[in-house]
């Protein structure tokens, strides 16, 4: 595949992104996972009871994603 094929699937790839949630987003997302405090996330965890009622799994649900993206963001 010419270099030139690959860049514009690149910068395609990145629109779509861009658009569908926007650069700030992700600007956001960065700095709320690089400012996780493990001590505020362990009582988020441990909380017996939210300000909504939450639909069933959800925690676990949660829990699971946050531990995946956690891994695969510090395990390198």
């Amino acid at each position: 595949m010419s270099q030139r094929v690959k860049r514009q699937q690149q910068q395609a790839a990145r629109s779509v992104s861009e658009v569908r949630f926007g650069g700030a987003f992700w600007d956001g997302v960065e700095s709320e996972i690089e400012a996780l405090d493990a001590a505020d996330f362990a009582l988020f965890l441990g909380a017996d009871r939210w300000a909504i009622e939450a639909r069933p799994g959800f925690t676990r649900g949660l829990e699971g994603h946050l531990a995946r993206v956690c891994r695969a963001r510090w395990s390198n």
